[in-house]
């Protein structure tokens, strides 16, 4: 296990059995790599949920953004046309 990257506890737990001289047998090798590809599996779901989540909520704030300013722009057109346009009973 190279020192860059994080070691997870199943490393650690082969790691320990590799120092201590105690062989495994094929059998629970296979287990071993089951248990690591089901805990990288997991973990890959988690980030990625993480990060739709965040998406979500950003993509959420713009949306209210936009939201807001389009109705100020609604907003300000209404004004601006009820200035230029004189009421209908009034003559000039």
């Amino acid at each position: 296990m190279s020192n860059d990257k994080q070691q997870t506890s199943l490393d650690y737990f082969l790691d320990s059995f590799i120092k201590n001289g105690v062989s495994l047998s094929p059998f629970y090798l296979g287990k071993f790599r089951e248990a690591k590809e089901m805990y990288n599996d997991e973990m890959e779901a988690v980030i990625i949920k993480h990060c739709a989540e965040i998406g979500t909520s950003n993509a959420s704030s713009y949306s209210e953004g936009y939201k807001e300013g389009y109705n100020r722009a609604i907003e300000l057109t209404k004004w601006t046309i009820s200035n230029l346009i004189p009421p209908h009973n009034e003559q000039r």
